[in-house]
């Protein structure tokens, strides 16, 4: 496979929001992912079954295919809908949920059984 001619920094330069690169390592499968994308929008992942030497590189070539413009657009909308704020369930909300959802029993007639 040929070098990525881009740097890293001009490939970040068209993320509007922030990047975040997370490279996680599972000891017992022997197995490196790296994943890269905006938090609240689903990443680009790559499994490796050895350490990559270069992990600048690794990213580069990972990068093109998350596709930053497209991936800016979802998180705007996403923003937008959200007013701008990350929306969480009250604490009293889950507890009125969980009193609705109590089983109920049911008697049938004898003559139906």
């Amino acid at each position: 496979m040929s070098e990525p001619t881009s740097t890293l920094a001009d490939l970040i330069k068209e993320c509007k929001h922030p990047l975040k690169v997370s490279f996680i390592f599972a000891p017992l499968e022997q197995i490196f992912t790296l994943a890269v994308g905006y938090e609240g929008v689903f990443p680009t992942i790559a499994r490796y079954d050895k350490m990559p030497e270069d992990l600048n590189l690794a990213v580069l070539r990972l990068l093109p295919e998350f596709d930053v413009k497209v991936k800016n657009s979802q998180v705007t909308k996403q923003n937008l809908k959200d007013n701008g704020k990350r929306k969480v369930k009250s604490i009293e909300l889950e507890k009125t949920i969980k009193s609705n959802n109590k089983t109920k029993k049911v008697k049938f007639a004898k003559s139906l059984i």
